[in-house]
């Protein structure tokens, strides 16, 4: 007999969904006699739309055969509800992930030292960057790497967050991550510890060229650009070398001041949303005016795109390397009284020149590959100067000499 009450309810549902009163009276699935409430027409259509989720929860109360935690159960909810969107990049947070999102954002947590991205190609998560003296680098992991198990848990580029929260944890214990590096699997012991990140680091290379590698745009970046740029002034550098290789982006806000820095007075970048309003990020004509070259390569993404962008329009600089990531999107992330929170994909956005690179990626003025021994010997992170080509050829562009080696066949080799 108990089989005859789902459909029944069901049913009733579909009854209710036809009434169409201006305002009307809903009895309470618990109902009492005086359990009845008058609601705007609005507010029917909305209750309407997700009693689903109601009927839902309130049939697991009763038929199912032991007690459930219905925080979890709605909090499941609402990480399917942001899934149902279909785009990697809008996704909802938990208190714990976003108190995590938040470290992240400041540059310190507890963790294994690896940057990530979420690649819509593969729908994988890539590793863009390991942190050095990070227990990753110790581990063996690299830049390129696909993880695809933590703990033997697969995660995709979906579940990128759920990744990075069972990665971080409490310092000195480990974590088990398995990668795909080109067709094999590796497996990782990675033992977690404090991880402050470093965003930006500078050197002057020899002929007297500023070098900056900026690896996001997140925490004290600006203040470390900043810096450099200072430093390059008091150097009077003959050029300036700004490596924004595997950045995977970060805030918009803190790309365009360091812009501010070494771009003319303009537009840095557009953002136009679904109903077609647009925000423009303006900057003015104090700047650093050096002659200028951007190194990228298919892991430069978002900011990292908006800033090559603008560099390239107001043709400051020349972009050397391979196509950008191509991500013409941003998000906006949002903090709930609960603490939970959600990050979602709010607009596209637009080059100075106007230009839609969203699936597309920036094209480099100068198109050189890196060495694959030397990448396969060393990491990308780690290539030393004289084993970069993309950087001897940005040197060569400033009109300094370049010294590339290649690697050795025992080099590319040895582990």
């Amino acid at each position: 007999m108990k089989r005859k009450l789902v459909p029944m309810m069901l049913a009733g549902a579909l009854l209710l969904s036809a009434t169409p009163a201006q305002a009307v009276t809903l009895p309470m699935f618990k109902q009492q006699e005086s359990d009845t409430v008058t609601i705007s027409r609005e507010e029917y259509e909305s209750y309407q739309r997700y009693q689903k989720l109601e009927m839902l929860l309130q049939l697991v109360e009763t038929y199912y055969y032991e007690d459930v935690d219905e925080d979890a159960m709605m909090e499941n909810a609402a990480v399917g509800l942001m899934a149902g969107i279909g785009d990697i990049y809008s996704v909802y947070y938990t208190k714990e992930e976003m108190e995590k999102f938040n470290e992240e954002t400041e540059g310190q947590y507890a963790g294994i030292g690896c940057q990530l991205l979420a690649d819509p190609s593969d729908l994988l998560i890539t590793v863009t960057r390991v942190f050095k003296g990070s227990p990753a680098e110790a581990a063996g992991i690299r830049a390129g790497d696909k993880i695809v198990y933590v703990n033997d848990e697969y995660y995709s580029a979906y579940e990128m967050q759920e990744a990075v929260n069972v990665m971080r944890g409490t310092p000195g214990e480990s974590v088990k991550v398995t990668v795909m590096r080109g067709l094999d699997t590796l497996d990782f012991d990675v033992v977690r510890e404090n991880v402050n990140i470093n965003y930006v680091e500078y050197e002057i290379l020899d002929d007297n060229i500023g070098y900056v590698m900026v690896f996001d745009f997140l925490g004290d970046a600006y203040e470390g650009f900043a810096e450099a740029i200072d430093a390059f002034k008091a150097a009077n550098v003959s050029g300036m070398i700004i490596d924004l290789r595997n950045n995977g982006g970060g805030l918009v806000d803190t790309c365009v001041n360091m812009a501010d820095l070494i771009l003319p007075e303009g537009v840095v970048v557009s953002m136009k949303d679904k109903n077609g309003n647009v925000t423009e990020e303006k900057i003015d004509d104090e700047y650093y005016d050096v002659p200028m070259v951007v190194l990228v390569n298919g892991y430069s993404a978002s900011a990292s795109e908006i800033l090559a962008g603008a560099i390239r329009d107001y043709k400051a600089g020349t972009l050397v390397g391979t196509k950008t990531f191509g991500k013409g999107i941003v998000q906006s992330s949002l903090e709930f009284v609960d603490g939970s929170g959600m990050k979602v994909t709010t607009a596209r956005y637009y080059t100075p020149s106007g230009e839609c690179i969203h699936g597309v990626g920036i094209e480099p003025d100068v198109e050189i590959e890196l060495d694959e021994d030397a990448v396969t010997r060393y990491g990308i992170n780690n290539l030393p100067h004289d084993h970069d080509a993309q950087l001897q050829k940005a040197i060569e562009l400033l009109g300094g000499t370049p010294v590339l080696a290649t690697a050795t066949p025992d080099e590319a080799e040895a582990e």
